[in-house]
């Protein structure tokens, strides 16, 4: 049996996160035992009382190296981990991860990546220069692709995918219940000096007008908790608040039972996509813009320039047409889940 190490933003409560670790090991548990995944985790604890893994600290070098020397292959399994925005140093982390397992002689896979930004012209040259070298990649959008291309990586290495997180609970029956009220669910996020809080408060007082319950869940709950504070303080009792510290599953039951939902985090999109609940995109960051380009539809506006009343009626538009705009987001959901058949492929092949 082949020794895989897993690699990803895993151990640090971000439910996206969190959901992408658990479609991947979903996937390998059907190739291999789980004796022989380690995953890296920045609360290697947790992560291994969460999921029944082995787990290693993904700060310590000297573990990761040993892991390195008994290991067939290094996987990365999805997200936004090749990008110099948030800090140069992430992205050195991981190039440093590629070159470390292939000096020690494992295969390096790369799963449902989204590549960039890559704002540094030497961050970007020694990209190309390891991503050249790795066994497998699928990137999950069409723009990584083109950027991975433009930077210098082989074309015929890149393989189009989509985020793991698109299968959650995909087996599942939805069945939609009758509600004496339309519930919206918005998952935000504050960014840099924008004043998200104030924005959405308003729009929350306009939906309460016309008997809409609106419902605020963090994602990144070390981040977003307080965003949800500031907007109780502002609007009090007019909304459901969820401040403990969700699981992936609670999350997603919270989102499949709404009509819509509000998301500025990517993996709430994705969730509920996976859920087929319509959505109204608030763009940050491309990632989100390629997500909602994947599925054919469009981001109602950007983080730093929210129109109140922009907002507002996209959300009153997608619910009064709620039964069309599900039949097709299901219909591109559809297509999307097809693609990431080829990470159970490459799986297999290592």
């Amino acid at each position: 049996m082949k020794n895989i190490l897993l690699a990803g933003y895993y151990g640090f409560g971000n439910l996206g996160d969190e959901a992408i670790l658990e479609m991947v090991l979903n996937q390998l548990f059907q190739i291999t035992h789980r004796n022989n995944i380690t995953v890296l985790s920045g609360n290697k604890k947790e992560t291994s009382q969460k999921y029944n893994v082995n787990t290693i600290d993904r700060y310590n070098v000297f573990s990761i190296l040993r892991k390195l020397m008994s290991s067939d292959a290094l996987v990365f399994g999805g997200g936004s981990l090749l990008q110099d925005v948030t800090s140069k140093k992430s992205i050195y982390y991981y190039l440093f991860l590629i070159k470390l397992a292939h000096l020690m002689g494992n295969k390096v896979v790369m799963l449902s990546q989204g590549i960039g930004p890559i704002i540094n012209e030497r961050s970007r040259r020694l990209t190309a220069i390891n991503l050249n070298k790795v066994e497998f990649i699928t990137v999950r959008d069409k723009q990584s692709k083109d950027f991975l291309v433009q930077i210098g990586v082989l074309e015929n290495k890149i393989h189009l995918s989509a985020d793991p997180v698109i299968n959650f609970r995909a087996e599942e029956n939805l069945n939609y219940k009758n509600k004496d009220k339309k519930k919206v669910c918005f998952s935000l996020r504050n960014w840099k000096h924008t004043d998200v809080s104030e924005k959405i408060s308003q729009v929350v007082g306009m939906l309460n007008k016309q008997n809409i319950e609106c419902h605020f869940v963090p994602f990144y709950y070390n981040e977003d908790l307080d965003l949800v504070k500031q907007i109780e303080n502002n609007i009090g009792d007019n909304a459901v608040y969820y401040k403990e510290r969700l699981s992936t599953n609670e999350a997603y039951d919270i989102i499949k039972e709404m009509d819509l939902l509000v998301g500025v985090r990517l993996h709430s999109l994705i969730f509920a996509a996976a859920a087929n609940v319509p959505f109204v995109a608030i763009s940050y960051d491309h990632k989100v813009d390629h997500f909602v380009e994947s599925v054919n539809m469009n981001v109602v506006c950007n983080i730093n320039d929210i129109d109140e009343n922009i907002l507002y009626n996209e959300i009153i538009e997608k619910l009064e047409n709620e039964e069309s705009e599900k039949l097709l987001l299901s219909k591109n959901v559809k297509k999307l889940r097809e693609t990431i058949k080829i990470n159970y492929k490459i799986l297999k092949e290592i």
